[in-house]
């Protein structure tokens, strides 16, 4: 009979995202992952079955608490430009705090391209935060708070999206909170062109 699980799964989990965050996908090893969440080789194999199944249930992690929470405090806005707005601020703030860089946009460049589990996480996310970033400026072309009329919002979205991910990087690269706010300030202009 197979004993219980004696660890609670999200702290694992949240841990395993800090190492990946750190060192990428590559350059985690399995004693770096051990080192993070206290468990043992055999323990996380018994929970996650390998090291990919293990970067997969991270992903997700990161997916449920990091972004659903910019979704709910774009959500939390009085307006759509706020929504936007929250978002940038709240990125750019977290960047300049954290700048080790998001684990979507490192899974992105580091294995989407020849891990299927990975583009379909990766790809998950960027539909659901396009998708909020979209309905934000249609509130916002409703209550008159995005000026820009014009365009599609699915692809006005997009854009705002790689700037947030510009953001992240920039921070990775060493800007500090104001160079990161200045960029996240350019962004919000294209929502008043006409």
């Amino acid at each position: 009979m197979a004993r219980p699980r004696e660890f609670d799964g999200d702290s694992v989990l949240d841990q395993a995202v800090e190492a990946f965050r750190a060192r990428g996908y590559e350059g985690t090893s399995l004693a770096d992952l051990e080192k993070a969440t206290g468990l043992g080789r055999a323990s996380l194999y018994g929970a996650y079955g390998d090291k990919r199944a293990l970067y997969l249930a991270a992903l997700r992690r990161y997916d449920a608490t990091r972004s659903l929470r910019l979704l709910a405090v774009m959500n939390e806005a009085r307006t759509g430009r706020d929504a936007v707005e929250r978002l940038f601020a709240t990125v750019a703030a977290d960047a300049a705090r954290d700048p080790r860089g998001c684990l979507m946009a490192g899974a992105a460049s580091e294995q989407a391209a020849h891990d299927e589990g990975v583009a379909r996480c990766v790809g998950d996310n960027r539909r659901r935060m396009e998708g909020g970033l979209a309905a934000a400026i249609l509130r916002g072309r409703a209550d008159g708070s995005v000026k820009r009329k014009a365009g599609d919002a699915r692809t006005e979205a997009r854009f705002l999206f790689a700037t947030v991910l510009g953001v992240r990087a920039l921070a990775k690269c060493g800007c500090g909170k104001a160079e990161l706010e200045d960029v996240a300030a350019r962004a919000l202009a294209t929502l008043d062109l006409i």
